[in-house]
């Protein structure tokens, strides 16, 4: 797959896109309102329902586009050279530079988790396992070259992709704790959280080196 810039005839799409991730991203899908959507991308409802479809179809072609974004940037991630592990912190940096970049994402997939993932879409849940699949098999080499501990591989993907979403989802709090006088200071839009979580994370699940014997 790769990213392809879309042409003229793809712009109204596009820009109803960006208008549906921004509604969804502040008031979740049940909050969302066609009305609103169309008005933001300056679209009648007629051409948003042409080119989209209605309110569900919305909501799956914005996730199916940023899981798209995804499997891009974790595929360009796993063509760097060398260890499971390299490839690995590649994936993180990666997806971190992803979620930043779009960051209505972590905003929507925190929403649809906490209303127990109600309205995800077949085709979404589906292409969401595929991005689980593929850092599960980078995941399992690990494991069989010895470079990563024997953990759960799906578990250890959700831990990893979970901290990437949440880090970058609590930035917006920084501003309302800093009103309220905390004198703890969370972590600022542009915190390098990649380079923690790769410490932090990836420090975790490598494998133990061998000791000799006593």
């Amino acid at each position: 797959m790769t990213d392809i810039a879309p042409d003229a005839s793809d712009a109204p799409r596009e820009r109803i896109l960006d208008a549906a991730s921004a509604e969804f991203a502040a008031l979740g899908f049940a909050g969302a309102r066609v009305d609103a959507i169309a008005e933001r991308a300056g679209v009648n409802k007629a051409m948003l329902y042409y080119h989209v479809g209605d309110k569900r179809a919305l909501y799956a072609a914005v996730l199916m586009r940023n899981f798209d974004r995804v499997q891009i940037a974790i595929g360009q991630a796993l063509g760097v050279t060398g260890s499971a592990r390299r490839r690995l912190e590649a994936v993180i940096v990666a997806v971190t530079a992803m979620v930043r970049e779009h960051p209505d994402h972590p905003r929507i997939v925190l929403r649809e988790m906490a209303s127990g993932a109600a309205n995800l879409a077949p085709e979404v849940v589906a292409r969401m396992m595929e991005v689980v699949g593929v850092v599960r098999d980078l995941l399992r080499e690990g494991m069989e070259s010895g470079e990563f501990r024997r953990l759960d591989p799906v578990l250890t993907h959700l831990t990893i992709v979970g901290a990437v979403i949440f880090l970058n989802a609590v930035a917006p709090v920084r501003a309302r704790a800093a009103e309220l006088g905390s004198d703890l200071e969370l972590p600022a839009a542009d915190s390098d959280t990649a380079a923690f979580l790769t410490t932090m994370l990836l420090d975790g699940i490598a494998a133990a080196p061998a000791t000799g014997g006593h």
